[in-house]
């Protein structure tokens, strides 16, 4: 039989990310903003989610369903406004010894800015260092080319084989699904690359 594996602990985390900082979702951070970024058009083709309306308490359900232990739910905040623009959701599997992770920025001028750069650097070290998984990762649909090739650069690499098609929720097509993995050596290396250094020294100036 495989080795038990105890209970993780209950996390209330909070990490600084330069221009924002990441925190555990709290109930009382659902908002009819969030549940309008989830029928937003661009949310609903990149992720390929209900394009039905969404409510406040719809939003307090999701928050509710996740355990902040296997299953966390956290919150991307700009520093200053506090305004929240995404969120982030990780499914442990200890057993396995890695995560899948997903994350959504729900404000437009926020994406393409940075903002996922930033939280990812001290969420890895979270999953990497504090709970020692090896792997994080990722599905993403085929389609969404924009995401996939912006993955690659960061160093995760890209599953050769397609996993099995997922139905569209708008028009009920099947939608080609591909998973990504980052794991621990390769982010290690990315840490040390150009891009990897120059967003740690702009998450460091943010501290100082």
């Amino acid at each position: 039989m495989p080795p038990k594996v105890e209970r993780l602990a209950k996390q209330q985390l909070w990490f600084p990310a330069g221009r924002y900082f990441l925190r555990t979702i709290k109930r009382d951070d659902a908002s009819q903003r969030w549940a309008d970024w989830l029928s937003d058009p661009w949310t609903v083709h990149v992720l390929n989610t209900s394009p039905r309306a969404m409510t406040k308490a719809d939003i307090a359900d999701y928050i509710k369903s996740f355990d902040q232990r296997e299953r966390l739910l956290l919150g991307i905040f700009e520093r200053g406004s506090r305004i929240h623009v995404g969120f982030i959701r990780l499914d442990i599997n200890a057993a396995a010894s890695e995560a899948l992770v997903s994350a959504v920025i729900g404000e437009k001028e926020h994406r393409n800015g940075g903002a996922t750069a930033n939280v990812f650097v001290p969420l890895l070290r979270f999953v990497f260092d504090a709970l020692e998984l090896n792997r994080v990762r990722a599905f993403v649909l085929e389609r969404n080319q924009t995401t996939i090739e912006y993955l690659l650069k960061l160093g995760w690499t890209l599953d050769p084989e397609p996993e099995k098609p997922v139905r569209s929720h708008s028009d009920g097509s099947l939608l080609v699904l591909r998973r990504m993995t980052w794991d621990r050596p390769g982010f290690q290396a990315y840490q040390n690359t150009r891009i990897g250094q120059r967003i740690i020294k702009r998450l460091e100036a943010a501290r100082g």
